[in-house]
């Protein structure tokens, strides 16, 4: 059985649109050849986003581009954000700048919050937050992808819309009232 026929995600109109176009916002690795370095052995990139930028400063010529990537090893997801070298990336910053912002491999059971943003005018970005209360910078999706990156991580993590904030999705969150009495008992 194909892995897309184990995760129906016919309830999310932009990532149904995105499969009948074929984009290629949204990739899917069988193999682990497709690894690079910066990924372990036998990791799967279960979906990869070009052109996710991050804003240092207010000023556009200081915007720095990435990759953004899911990776899932054994049970565990994983999401990265390396910024371009070279001639993709902005040069007007060194590359000791852009490895400050670069996130590497960080587990989802460290992630308590993902907040969307869609405004009106302008770009969508996300902001991951840590369970520590580390919030990363904003990371904007200048050619949409946030519903399919928000669906690959259903697939494979524990993802609900907060009942407080419909733009807020936590993460791992087993705070339901039914189920703490019944981790306490175990």
């Amino acid at each position: 059985m194909q892995e897309a026929e184990l995760h129906d995600l016919s309830d999310d109109a932009d990532y149904a649109a995105s499969q009948l176009q074929g984009s290629t916002s949204f990739s899917r690795s069988g193999s682990s050849k497709q690894s690079s370095s910066s990924e372990p052995d036998g990791a799967e990139i279960v979906y990869s986003k070009d052109n996710v930028t991050i804003h240092p400063t207010q000023y556009a010529s200081e915007r720095i581009s990435g990759i953004l990537k899911l990776i899932k090893q054994g049970s565990s997801l994983f999401m990265t954000w390396i910024p371009y070298q070279g001639q993709r990336s902005n040069a007007r910053l060194s590359e000791k700048d852009k490895n400050l912002y670069t996130i590497r491999a960080v587990p989802f059971t460290d992630v308590r919050s993902i907040r969307r943003h869609t405004p009106t005018l302008g770009w969508q970005y996300i902001i991951v937050v840590l369970s520590s209360g580390l919030a990363f910078p904003p990371l904007y999706f200048y050619n949409g992808g946030v519903r399919e990156f928000l669906a690959t991580i259903k697939q494979h993590a524990f993802l609900v819309r907060s009942a407080d904030d419909a733009n807020v999705f936590l993460v791992n969150d087993f705070q339901d009232p039914l189920q703490v009495p019944s981790l306490i008992s175990l």
